[in-house]
């Protein structure tokens, strides 16, 4: 009886040590990047089944995530390919619409022109625009970060946009404010605030009002997804239709648009702005309140 005893007590003690072992090996997977089956030394049956089940769940998700990484690559090669390969009829076409721009034609021919004129340019936006987005989705070298005075830099870049907003009957103004500096890449913020203006252009029907301000200082209720005081907001808010089926939720999102029957972009502006903001190790967000879109973005603060 005592013998039999002692052996339960050494078979659950090592039953012990070997779920131990199961979990330490488990936890050593999260940060590990050579992820390893489990490994298993006491043949108990169940024990046994239970490691081999994980092992093949392990196994499963593994392939997975290659198949999913080979289809996210795949498809990124896609869009690269296809912004090259429409370039080069795109330049022909135009170059030959220049030609024909140079021949006497009547009002009406002239009237066509400017037609083929400007939804050329259109395609070529557009066309721009997968470029630039498989160029950040492929691009791994990160940007050079340094301390930049956001306000002077927004401000300058409002102002090269005066006339484009003065040609709709549009009107903004920087929201008065003290003087902030934040952590990123001049090029990337330019291209940033460059696209949420561009955005504004499209679909504001009254004034855009830029604000710039210490996270915790926002006039609208924001999801804070970081430690407050430790980043400034730049807020674009912008008055859109009231009809307007715009889903904040969903702006960023690549390939969005408000409604398909419009056909106005591609969908890729602001999912650009949201790369280059990551990028500039950021966050955006976008919230609707009734007519009034706030759409901008956090930067980590400068000191």
């Amino acid at each position: 009886m005592c013998k039999r005893k002692n052996k339960i007590i050494i078979y659950f003690a090592g039953l012990k040590l070997q779920l131990r072992s199961l979990r330490r090996q488990l936890e050593s997977r999260i940060s590990d990047p050579v992820k390893k089956p489990l490994a298993l030394e006491m043949q108990d049956n169940d024990l046994k089944a239970m490691t081999a089940a994980l092992n093949q769940i392990f196994r499963q998700d593994e392939e997975f995530r290659q198949l999913q990484k080979r289809n996210e690559n795949e498809y990124k090669d896609l869009i690269t390919n296809i912004s090259h390969d429409l370039r080069t009829p795109l330049t022909v076409l135009r170059g030959y619409l220049q030609l024909l721009e140079r021949c006497e034609t009547d009002d009406t021919g002239k009237k066509y022109l400017s037609v083929c004129f400007r939804h050329t340019d259109e395609l070529e936006q557009r066309i721009r625009q997968f470029f630039e987005y498989s160029y950040l989705m492929n691009q791994e070298q990160e940007p050079q970060l340094k301390i930049l005075n956001v306000t002077n830099l927004i401000a300058n870049i409002m102002t090269d946009f005066i006339p484009m907003f003065e040609e709709k009957g549009l009107t903004m103004r920087l929201s008065p404010g003290a003087i902030y500096k934040g952590l990123a890449e001049e090029e990337l913020l330019k291209r940033v605030m460059q696209n949420l203006l561009k955005n504004c252009l499209q679909y504001s029907v009254g004034e855009v009002v830029v604000s710039i301000t210490k996270d915790t200082d926002m006039p609208v209720r924001l999801p804070h997804i970081h430690a407050p005081g430790d980043f400034i907001c730049i807020c674009v808010q912008n008055p859109i239709a009231e009809d307007s089926r715009l889903d904040p939720y969903k702006v960023f999102q690549r390939f969005y648009v408000e409604r398909q029957e419009r056909n106005q972009s591609t969908g890729l502006g602001l999912s650009i702005v949201k790369l280059r903001v990551e990028k500039m190790q950021g966050e955006v967000f976008a919230i609707r309140d009734e007519n009034l879109l706030h759409i901008g973005f956090y930067l980590r603060i400068g000191f």
